[in-house]
This record gives structure tokens, C-alpha cells and sequence, in this order.
């Protein structure tokens, strides 16, 4: 009897994993179908045909998942915000190119002066010169996809799936709200229109600003998507495996410092960042109550 109610309450953790899946894969795919237009417009535009053949093919292949037995997929499904989430982050500037629209910074820059004193994105790093803590804070903000990949794949290693497609679930929630705020909202930030801030120079911080003009797209500066994602994955750290969570928690206030400490984000930017990794970590543990009662219902009545 112990055996059988062990084996049911498997198979129902398998299947509400399982429907988080399914129901992230379908809110990428209406994602990638609706954005394809600025993309097509984009590469008729520039006369690449490049970034609309990477953009149906991340169509094509999440599409393709909804359409494969469920056993078959569930790797690739599981992993599939982690797997084309960069190239999604990447081609934003071609989407956001394409739409045409105006960029937003006047506002942003009438917000911090609401909300601070001073531009702390221009005034922080000359009032805080020291060169260590340059390098500390940029190796904190280079840091970024190790606090988004490793929790996953520590979970991943440890075959907490149930955790894992639940943290999963987490960051495709602030990652949503990021991207569409980008594509309807696109400020560019400090670093396009004054350059980064006057920090100290150091290996770190060159790598950091080599990196950022090889793979930064314009008009993705509100709200810091790098501390969003970063506080997501420390909540749900925190609450999965908490020796990782700490050192996940610690290196993403240093890196929610690095934003503005670089000149990368307005200070707003990392504000904002914050509050929405919250309220993305409380929505994704709201829509996860009613499968884990379902969960309850199913292993009563067995």
C-alpha cells in the first residue's frame, strides 16, 4: 500500500512538472509568434536574413516540444527557458530595432531624480574609487549567468525535478515581464548615451565592458533583467537548497551594487529589479498552489 501511494505521489509530481513545462513552452511560443514581425522587419531592413532564420528556429524548435510525447521531451522541456533564453535576450535588439519605437531614458532620468539625490550611475564610483572594489563588484556583475545556471543544475544533479522545473518556473515569470517591458518600454540606460561610469580600471572591469559591447542589446535597460533574474534565483535558492541560496544571495547584492556602480543601469533600474524578482518569485509560488493541491486531491483519493 506505502509502495503504491509512493509510486502515485511520483507520478504526480512527474505530471505537474510536466504541465509547468507545457504551459511555459506555450507562453514562448505566442511570444516568439507575436514578436516575429519586428524581427522579419528588422532583416528585410538591415538586408540579414540571419536574425529571422534564429528566431523561427527558436519558434520551430519549442513548437516542435509541445508537439513530442511527453516522455520523449521532458529534458529539453524542462530546460527550455534556461536554453534559448539568452538567444531570446540577444535578438531584442533587432525586435526592438524593428518596431521603431522611441526610447525612454528622459523618463527614467526624471525617476532618479525623484528617487535620489544624485545620478548615483554617474556619481557612485568616483565618490567610491578604490580599486579592489571595482574588480569585486564587476567580477559580482560578470557573475550574472553563474547565479542563474548553477542553482538549476545543482537541483538538476541532485534530481530534484520538482524544484528544479519550479525554480525553472520562477525566472521564465521575470524573464516574461522583462522582455515585454523591453519591446514596449526600451530605455537604453547610462552606459549608450554618457558611457560607462568613471570606475577604476582594472582586468575584471575590462573584460566586463568588452563583453557588454560584444553582447548587450539597446534597449534593455528597464528594469535590470540581471538583478531580477539574480534575486529569482536567490529566493528560490533560498528556499530549495540553502547553503546555495546564501552564496547565491550574497553575490547578487553585490552585483545589484555593480549595476549602477559600472554606469550600466540607472539606479531605478536596479530598484525596479528588485521589487519585480519579488513579486516574480510570490506570482510563480501563487500559480504553483493550485497544481500542488491538485497534487494533495490526487494522493488523498488513492
Amino acid at each position: 500500500m506505502l509502495v503504491a501511494s509512493s509510486t502515485l505521489a511520483a507520478d504526480d509530481s512527474a505530471s505537474r512538472s510536466d504541465r509547468i513545462g507545457r504551459g511555459i513552452a506555450i507562453a514562448l511560443a505566442i511570444y516568439l509568434i507575436f514578436v516575429a514581425w519586428p524581427v522579419w522587419r528588422y532583416a528585410a531592413t538591415s538586408g540579414s536574413m540571419l536574425p529571422l532564420v534564429i528566431h523561427l528556429t527558436m519558434l520551430g524548435y519549442t513548437l516542435a516540444l509541445l508537439l513530442a510525447p511527453v516522455r520523449a521531451r521532458r529534458p529539453a522541456m524542462d530546460w527550455l527557458t534556461l536554453t534559448i533564453g539568452p538567444v531570446m535576450y540577444v535578438e531584442l535588439r533587432w525586435i526592438i530595432a524593428g518596431l521603431g519605437a522611441p526610447h525612454h531614458d528622459a523618463i527614467l532620468v526624471e525617476w532618479e531624480r525623484l528617487l535620489f539625490p544624485s545620478d548615483p550611475s554617474a556619481t557612485l564610483a568616483p565618490r567610491l574609487s578604490f580599486a579592489p572594489l571595482s574588480e569585486l563588484l564587476h567580477l559580482a556583475y560578470a557573475s550574472y549567468y553563474l547565479l542563474i545556471y548553477l542553482p538549476p543544475v545543482v537541483l538538476y544533479a541532485r534530481r530534484r525535478r520538482d524544484a528544479l522545473v519550479s525554480t525553472i518556473l520562477a525566472l521564465a515569470v521575470v524573464y516574461g515581464v522583462c522582455f515585454v517591458t523591453y519591446v514596449l518600454f526600451p530605455v537604453d540606460g547610462p552606459r549608450y548615451l554618457v558611457g560607462p561610469a568613471a570606475a577604476p580600471d582594472g582586468p575584471i572591469r575590462s573584460f566586463v565592458l568588452t563583453l557588454l559591447d560584444r553582447g548587450s542589446s539597446r534597449g534593455t535597460a528597464f528594469p535590470s533583467s540581471h538583478v531580477a533574474a539574480s534575486v529569482v534565483s536567490a529566493l528560490c535558492a533560498l528556499r530549495y537548497q540553502r547553503g546555495v541560496g546564501i552564496a547565491v544571495t550574497i553575490v547578487t547584492a553585490a552585483l545589484t551594487l555593480g549595476t549602477v556602480y559600472g554606469g550600466f543601469h540607472y539606479a531605478v533600474d536596479a530598484l525596479v529589479g528588485v521589487i519585480l524578482g519579488g513579486l516574480a518569485w510570490l506570482v510563480s509560488a501563487e500559480l504553483l498552489e493550485p497544481l500542488a493541491s491538485r497534487g494533495v486531491q490526487s494522493a488523498t483519493a488513492a
